[in-house]
């Protein structure tokens, strides 16, 4: 992916069928990274959504995250992120800074409001993202200042231990997942100096955010990769430093499946947080 590349043509073969919506247009500018953009021309400048899914999210689950913003008539750019950019945090520090790029220099997604939705390993990537905006203030201030708002939901937050606990259970089967997390658990005491000085960077990014917009924030209590202690310790930090923080959270749900078991309170709390932010949605094009 090249940071201010020519406009990038539609790819066909990424026009799945496990995506709902006619004439949603789908723009490949890398492996990792597409464009999803409503029907109908642009009708002048409009925001634009930067959704880091979480790993391995299948077609079907993100078209339900996609219809929140392409139904507004936002176009919606997708991020994944790689089990290597958590593992090998240097690689995950230059996927940021090549996303960062395309967002600040991509003439094909113009220079409107950002808005940013990250579901738990994708609340990680953008940490990265803003370790690189307070490394590199001067070359993204314009970017800076475009970001409106925040959605986190499952951030993986927590111990070493939670997070190699959340390792195991994406790249492994039931019965594997705890040999798998003493591995990780090894593999972060070997290389703590590549692995877990990153991580408490991106931490601590976490708790004294270079961005002041306002956030909002889904969990459960009963997530094991997302400790609700650690997340209420977040909220109070960005309280404190004057962020409005807007919480809808469950005692029961699932990690990065709230969308699909609580839709309507889901769907709301997205839709009143936008009014918030003062981004006037376009007229709904479809149903999706």
């Amino acid at each position: 992916m090249h940071a201010a590349s020519p406009e990038p043509r539609p790819d066909p073969a990424c026009a799945s069928p496990a995506f709902p919506a006619p004439g949603v247009a789908v723009v490949t500018i890398s492996r990792t990274v597409r464009l999803y953009r409503p029907p109908g021309p642009p009708p002048g400048p409009r925001p634009l959504v930067l959704l880091l899914p979480w790993l391995g999210a299948e077609p079907r689950a993100l078209a339900k995250y996609l219809a929140l913003y392409l139904e507004r008539g936002w176009p919606v750019l997708v991020a994944e992120s790689r089990l290597a950019h958590f593992l090998w945090p240097r690689w995950g520090l230059a996927y940021a800074a090549r996303v960062l790029a395309l967002l600040a220099e991509g003439e094909a997604l113009g220079g409107g409001p950002l808005l940013i939705h990250a579901c738990s390993i994708g609340g990680y990537t953008f940490a990265q993202m803003m370790v690189q905006l307070e490394q590199r203030p001067e070359r993204l201030a314009g970017l800076q200042g475009r970001i409106r708002g925040l959605i986190y939901d499952s951030l993986v937050a927590g111990s070493l231990a939670d997070m190699a606990r959340g390792v195991a259970r994406m790249a492994g089967s039931v019965a594997l997942r705890p040999l798998i997390r003493r591995g990780v658990l090894l593999y972060f005491r070997l290389f703590r100096r590549c692995t877990v000085v990153h991580f408490e960077a991106a931490l601590e990014v976490f708790h004294r955010p270079p961005l002041r917009c306002p956030v909002l924030v889904f969990h459960c209590h009963n997530d094991p990769l997302s400790d609700a202690g650690t997340v209420q310790a977040l909220l109070g930090a960005w309280r404190a430093a004057g962020i409005h923080a807007q919480v809808q959270e469950w005692p029961v749900s699932h990690h990065a499946g709230h969308l699909r078991l609580h839709p309507q309170d889901y769907a709301r709390a997205v839709a009143t947080f936008l009014r918030r932010l003062d981004l006037e949605p376009h007229r709904p094009w479809a149903k999706l």
